[in-house]
């Protein structure tokens, strides 16, 4: 009974952790073994894939590989692209990662209040915070207003 048991459990880990992307989109699968086999060049081909069709991890993915210059060349360029993608689909991630390539100058030009205004859209309140002490009022009034006016564009109500 307790290996029937162990054998459901694991099944039931193994049905819970699988992409929920991979029927769909099975390159993804393929190109996240070729990420682990840290076959980088493979993998940034296969996300690519389903990055140009719209899906947001394969995009996030991408873009890693871009901004660490694995499997292709160091691009900040590239990785802001990518990450503006997803960020614009709301994923969080990306969007920190948009906040912290705009606060360094990294792919985009520098600009406080646009990285303040991904910070906040992703939920990242002590990197929002942080930056804003460096900030005048004018310049936090203006990221606030953009994270709005991109929330009410999504459709969504207020600051996450």
């Amino acid at each position: 009974m307790k290996d029937t048991a162990r054998a459901w459990l694991i099944a039931l880990a193994g049905i819970l952790s699988a992409p929920a992307w991979s029927d769909d989109h099975p390159e993804l699968t393929a190109a996240d073994e070729a990420y682990s086999s840290e076959d980088f060049e493979l993998a940034a081909r296969l996300y690519r894939k389903d990055a140009e069709l719209g899906v947001v991890a394969a995009q996030v993915n991408l873009a890693f590989l871009y901004l660490d210059g694995q499997g292709v060349a160091q691009d900040y360029h590239q990785a802001a692209t990518w990450f503006l993608r997803a960020a614009e689909q709301g994923n969080r991630e990306a969007q920190d990662n948009m906040g912290a390539l705009y606060q360094d100058g990294k792919g985009v030009g520098k600009d406080l209040v646009e990285a303040d205004k991904w910070f906040i859209l992703a939920g990242a309140k002590d990197k929002a915070a942080s930056l804003e002490k460096q900030m005048s009022q004018e310049q936090v009034a203006e990221a606030r207003r953009r994270a709005t006016d991109w929330l009410n564009k999504a459709g969504k109500n207020g600051p996450r």
